[in-house]
């Protein structure tokens, strides 16, 4: 069994540990998508708890500092109307009696070509530099065990970039939990 990809190996992911819950296949990938897209929020609690419960992410849960929900863009928001992974990661922490919730302690610049729509290479080039820490949340961070949260995990790129960025702002160790994995 190979435990990590020849990218990973060429290129070792910051994330200390990712978890993911469910593959992103059928009938999965089409309840996501109602719920991202279509802003079906009648899901995300039967999402979160399917996480929650998800013996991996439940011990992840418990050892970390704080939940971090992958940030949206403000264009992005104003796109869907609503925050996907903030309410993902709300019914998350409800359901496993989750560490404290960090939601506001990044910004995310807006990209112009939506991630599930690029190739590994535009995703790579698109998010250097997309995220930053909030200067007066540097404290939130510093010295803590954080623990990333997406709905879907495709490439990685997201969560690597997202884990770059809070290992220089002085996070002891950053790991991730997501929904979905592609397979």
């Amino acid at each position: 069994m190979v435990s990590h990809c020849g990218a990973c190996l060429a290129h070792p992911p910051r994330l200390a540990h990712c978890s993911a819950a469910l593959d992103y296949a059928y009938p999965w990938q089409d309840l996501i998508t109602r719920y991202k897209f279509q802003a079906d929020l009648g899901l995300v609690r039967s999402l979160g708890r399917l996480m929650a419960e998800h013996p991996d992410i439940h011990h992840q849960l418990q050892q970390c500092d704080a939940l971090l929900p992958i940030p949206a863009s403000d264009e992005r928001l104003r796109e869907r109307g609503f925050d996907h992974t903030l309410l993902l990661a709300q019914s998350v922490t409800r359901q496993a009696g989750g560490p404290t919730l960090l939601s506001h302690v990044v910004q995310r610049q807006h990209i112009q070509l939506p991630q599930h729509s690029s190739s590994r290479a535009q995703r790579l080039r698109q998010l250097r530099s997309v995220f930053s820490v909030k200067a007066a949340q540097q404290s939130d961070i510093a010295g803590r065990k954080l623990l990333l949260l997406d709905d879907v995990m495709t490439t990685g790129a997201t969560l690597d970039a997202l884990a770059a960025c809070l290992l220089s702002a002085g996070a002891a160790s950053v790991s991730a939990i997501v929904l979905a994995r592609t397979p």
